[in-house]
């Protein structure tokens, strides 16, 4: 491989989740965006707006940060969606296609954002659990 071909795969390497092939699709207040238990056909990137997450009508997270990764559960596992979008506010998301092979070898750095929100959350549901079981222990 020359310098030019070396450059040219360095830069490729280095796109974010603007350019990722999606479509960008409008919630308005109350759309549901994906069901808990439906089949995954991909994943969303949020550009505007505000997502509420829910697990059987229990509100678990509210997710306004342009840029972050939602949906990704079913698309990473090919499981059915693990929780239901509702939009908050009139919302911009872009719906993402891609597989994961794809995914790692054109955009490495969205899959590795993908990674770290993953282990965010892994962290975050272990400690919300851990105060869960030390407040019933004190009971």
């Amino acid at each position: 491989m020359n310098e030019f071909e070396k450059a040219r795969t360095m830069a490729e390497q280095k796109r974010d989740a603007s350019e990722i092939p999606g479509v960008k699709e409008y919630f308005r207040i109350g759309d549901t965006i994906l069901r808990e238990g439906d089949q995954s056909d991909g994943w969303y990137v949020v550009h505007s707006g505000r997502v509420g997450v829910y697990k059987r009508d229990f509100s678990l997270a509210l997710i306004s940060k342009p840029g972050t990764v939602i949906g990704e559960l079913g698309f990473l596992l090919k499981i059915p969606r693990t929780a239901t979008l509702i939009a908050q506010e009139p919302t911009l998301l872009r719906h993402v296609k891609i597989d994961l092979d794809r995914l790692i070898a054109e955009y490495p750095e969205m899959a590795k954002r993908m990674l770290m929100n993953l282990a965010e959350r892994l962290v975050k549901t272990t400690e919300d659990w851990r105060e869960a079981v030390e407040s019933t222990e004190m009971v």
